[in-house]
């Protein structure tokens, strides 16, 4: 089997990076036994996609989208058709401001609108448009 693509929902810092090449013990480069990134003061930062949909092959000037819904609370809507073998173009970044940390929990696309139905930890359902 072959993969057709690869999104990464989550960038990796440059900090991290540099971190990781330079040393690959997790222990040593801020990094927990469960691979989730520590800041400074030992707080995990959690790295899950907790979601992930394709749209409908209906709607027009959608084809091959994708969107993923990360424990961040970010929705990213990406275009499959782009981005060379194993790639994909992100379109989209959709966040409810810093100053929320709710997650998403599921997500969904309208079966005939260019939409993107999310619900998060905070009980809140925001409906993105994914243009």
């Amino acid at each position: 089997k072959n993969v057709v693509a690869t999104l990464t929902h989550f960038e990796e810092s440059a900090a991290t990076a540099a971190t990781t090449t330079a040393n690959n013990n997790n222990t040593a480069n801020g990094q927990g036994e469960d691979g989730m990134e520590e800041d400074d003061d030992g707080f995990v930062e959690a790295r899950s996609v907790e979601a992930v949909g394709f749209c409908p092959g209906n709607i027009p000037g959608t084809a091959h989208w994708c969107a993923t819904g990360g424990v961040d609370g970010v929705l990213k809507v990406w275009n499959m058709n782009v981005g060379g073998v194993g790639g994909a173009q992100l379109r989209q970044k959709c966040t409810r401001g810093a100053d929320v940390k709710a997650g998403i929990t599921r997500l969904r696309w309208h079966n005939s609108l260019p939409l993107v139905i999310a619900s998060y930890t905070d009980g809140v359902v925001c409906i993105w448009d994914a243009r």
